[in-house]
């Protein structure tokens, strides 16, 4: 197929990487934190999607700039089905959303890596806006080939993108600097961004010192994260310590009820 004149050509997962990586066997929450096969796995996930087929929603979205993205994912009325929290649709995924189309400069022919990017909306609206390379992430297997359906469905055929994207697995502080070396540009990332991810505190030592590893050294890069509380037992004040351990800086969002954008760069 050849690009069309005036663009280049749009590199996705389905034209750039024909095969998928074998990648480590890992459900969120779940008992199975072990490597298996890759293929025999494929099959499970076959079977269990079939079982299941009756689960999965459709979410079709429009934002600011003429963007609208389709998703497929489990339906939010179907809690019991969601091993992986990745598998629908957070509302603090559409509040980045509207966040990057109302800032559209802050991607625009920027590198940029979306963490615990589910079902794929940030990263692909991301793409729409023009951003030079989009990496979505997600530690969950099966989170990533839903992932990369939607990101299939929403960029062949779509004139308005002239970068790049790809899902690649990242689980956050583990093997980061092999997925650097691998996925990263050479200077790093200009946007790390993510929505929802700030829920855990065993895990904020591990995201921190992911985001300090893959973000670009460059002034004016920033990691960019879309938050609606669901931890009451996480307190921010642990959260913007372990930011400044790493070497960051912030601005929140006003009020008290914690929520909404946050930006960390570097001190």
């Amino acid at each position: 197929q050849k690009p069309l004149l005036g663009k280049k050509p749009i590199n996705t997962e389905q034209n750039c990487v024909k095969e998928m990586d074998r990648e480590e066997i890992w459900i969120e929450d779940g008992d199975n934190d072990k490597k298996t096969n890759f293929d025999e796995e494929e099959e499970d996930e076959a079977g269990c999607n079939d079982l299941f087929a009756d689960t999965r929603g459709k979410f079709q979205l429009t934002f600011d700039k003429g963007i609208t993205v389709s998703l497929t994912g489990i339906k939010s009325k179907f809690p019991m089905f969601l091993q992986s929290t990745g598998m629908t649709l957070w509302e603090s995924s559409n509040n980045l959303c509207r966040f990057l189309c109302e800032n559209p400069d802050v991607v625009k022919d920027k590198n940029v890596i979306e963490l615990g990017a589910g079902l794929g909306l940030a990263g692909i609206v991301a793409c729409k806006l023009g951003a030079r390379k989009v990496v979505l992430t997600d530690g969950d297997t099966d989170t990533l080939s839903n992932m990369r359906d939607n990101v299939s469905a929403n960029i062949s055929n779509d004139n308005q993108m002239n970068g790049s994207i790809m899902c690649k697995q990242l689980r956050w502080g583990r093997k980061v600097r092999e997925f650097q070396e691998n996925w990263a540009p050479k200077d790093g990332f200009d946007v790390i961004m993510g929505s929802d991810i700030i829920y855990a505190k065993e895990y904020m030592q591990e995201l921190f010192q992911t985001v300090s590893l893959l973000i670009s050294m460059s002034n004016g890069s920033i990691f960019l994260v879309s938050h609606m509380k669901r931890n009451p037992n996480l307190s921010f004040d642990f959260v913007f310590s372990c930011a400044e351990e790493h070497g960051f800086q912030w601005s929140a969002p006003k009020g008290e009820t914690e929520e909404g954008m946050y930006t960390f760069y570097r001190s």
